[in-house]
């Protein structure tokens, strides 16, 4: 039987000591490529869960289902344009229904990958990194650091009041948008991750656990072996292992999705099957 290389994917959530979750999080594939969202919900905000799950939801409709044949970066930023009116629009329906409240507010992050590179946009501080193919590196991150600290100002939040349908500006605070539609080369068998801000502490120098400690040119061997060999869902249970042992005390989300590897040593354990669902939500409440 012939099979279709196609990426392998996992997602993970951690509640921390909230008493909610108010993280969400998404991935859904089309064809061969696949579409990977995660919303913060602001913690310090009436109704975060709603907003984050609104916000995936309503990406994931707004967004659509690229063709199959290219598109030009033109044709992608109105995609990603779109998919965001979309978390709007979907946070503004759970405001009018009253499933949601007043100011509630996320972060969110989305990344479609495919085999011709990955494309993104973020608004806040969740964050999108791409791992070293051979595992020696520190993962990069690739989009900016708006708003860390998950300051409303800097995410998506739906206001009550009177507005014009479709408004942007009328009907939420939306700033500090880092788009990137044209596509950046990933290496074969690379580990794309995506994640809320509770990700951000395994970045940081010094941090128990984490990906790079002071001192040190290279990263722990741990995390080199996670990064180079480590299947999706195996990673993301280190990187959880890491947060419960202390790095972390916060709420935290991630979707992890290595790329084919073509005819690189990947081929054998990730090219020819997925056991990745081809659409997963986590997270947040239902809307």
């Amino acid at each position: 039987m012939s099979t279709i290389p196609m990426a392998d994917v996992a997602a993970f959530q951690i509640l921390g000591p909230r008493r909610r979750q108010e993280d969400a999080a998404l991935h859904v594939r089309h064809g061969r490529g696949r579409l990977l969202v995660v919303a913060d919900g602001m913690g310090g905000e009436p109704a975060g869960d709603v907003a984050s799950r609104s916000a995936i939801l309503g990406f994931e409709r707004g967004f659509g289902a690229p063709p199959e044949e290219p598109e030009d970066n033109m044709r992608w930023a109105f995609r990603f344009m779109d998919g965001l009116r979309g978390a709007l629009n979907g946070m503004a329906e759970a405001l009018a229904r009253g499933d949601g409240a007043d100011g509630m507010a996320t972060t969110l992050a989305a990344v479609w990958v495919d085999p011709h590179g990955m494309r993104w946009l973020s608004v806040g501080d969740s964050g999108i990194w791409q791992g070293d193919a051979a595992g020696v590196r520190a993962p990069t991150r690739l989009n900016g650091r708006h708003g860390e600290g998950n300051w409303v100002a800097s995410g998506l939040m739906a206001k009550a009041g009177p507005f014009r349908a479709g408004s942007l500006e009328a009907q939420f605070c939306v700033t500090e948008i880092d788009l990137h539609p044209g596509p950046l080369d990933v290496s074969p068998g690379a580990l794309i991750f995506v994640g809320s801000d509770g990700m951000d502490v395994l970045e940081h120098v010094g941090t128990p656990g984490g990906w790079m400690q002071r001192g040190q040119a290279r990263m722990p061997a741990e995390w080199r072996q996670a990064f180079y060999e480590m299947n999706p869902r195996d990673f993301l249970a280190h990187v959880e292992s890491v947060l419960a042992a202390g790095a972390a005390a916060d709420n935290t989300t991630a979707i992890a999705l290595r790329t084919v590897g073509g005819r690189s040593k990947w081929a054998e354990e990730y090219v020819p099957v997925s056991d990745a669902p081809d659409r997963e939500v986590l997270g947040g409440v239902s809307s």
